[in-house]
């Protein structure tokens, strides 16, 4: 779990890094832009960097399903080569992911004003800049939409059948002690999937509306920016040596 953690956590880095820096320019500046090349290489890095974070917390439904449901067997299933192998095929598969999408929308013509309506270079808002009459527009938007649509109901399918057989698992327990602390093992995780896609479900697939787009701008805000705060507190608040720390901060701060 602490392996995928510490991913998780330099993926934090790389996607607000990917970001950050240039909305402050924009901030700043009296003229926001950005040039045509470094908006290809943000979309392509926050998509890319956005499902290897979907494909992580995957593996640590996997890695939660096989902690509970086979603890005698967990060092060997979940062993350093396995977590490797996990690592690996996502930021494979991201990238794949990332490349198509990306290409699918940089290689139509642009007709409208050059203005994107979010504070990064999203793909819908981008895509909305292409030229509609062109051959092969029709087939890009098709092929985003249906890349993101599987990138975020397939692993969520994913993530589900693991918790069903958890689930499953953790009833199988005859003392409640058990139950409980089996249950606790995954509260961490868990509130991590619903922050993450609640997000994502609220942006993509929801009614739209005059004001979706402020709305957009202010789930894709927690998505990018609250995430990489929330998963250190998330994961790191059940740890032993945080609760006594906090303790012992809480008497000085009382006695002081």
């Amino acid at each position: 779990m602490y392996f995928f953690v510490f991913n998780l956590s330099c993926l934090d880095i790389c996607y607000t890094t990917t970001i950050v820096p240039q909305t402050l320019c924009n901030l700043l500046s009296s003229r926001p832009s950005i040039v045509f090349l470094n908006c290809a290489t943000q979309m392509f890095c926050c998509v890319n960097f956005g499902a290897v974070q979907i494909f992580i917390v995957t593996a640590m439904a996997y890695d939660r399903y096989v902690a509970i449901s086979n603890p005698l067997r967990y060092k060997t299933v979940m062993s350093w080569s396995a977590c490797a192998m996990l690592i690996a095929i996502a930021w494979a598969l991201a990238f794949i992911i990332a490349f198509v999408m990306v290409y699918c929308v940089f290689r139509l013509p642009f007709c409208r004003t050059p203005e994107i309506g979010h504070f990064y270079c999203d793909i819908g808002q981008v895509l909305l800049l292409t030229c509609t009459d062109v051959q092969g527009h029709r087939a890009a938007e098709v092929t985003t939409y249906l890349l993101g649509l599987g990138l975020f109901t397939i692993p969520f399918l994913l993530i589900i059948t693991s918790y069903m057989y958890i689930i499953s698992a953790v009833l199988k327990i005859r003392t409640t002690e058990g139950r409980r602390k089996a249950f606790s093992t995954c509260s961490s995780h868990i509130t991590v999937v619903m922050v993450e896609y609640g997000c994502l479900g609220f942006i993509y697939f929801r009614p739209s509306a005059e004001d979706s787009l402020d709305k957009d701008k202010i789930f894709a805000m927690t998505f990018m920016f609250m995430s990489p705060i929330l998963n250190p507190v998330i994961y790191s608040i059940r740890n032993k040596a945080v609760k006594e720390g906090l303790k012992k901060l809480t008497k000085n701060n009382v006695f002081s």
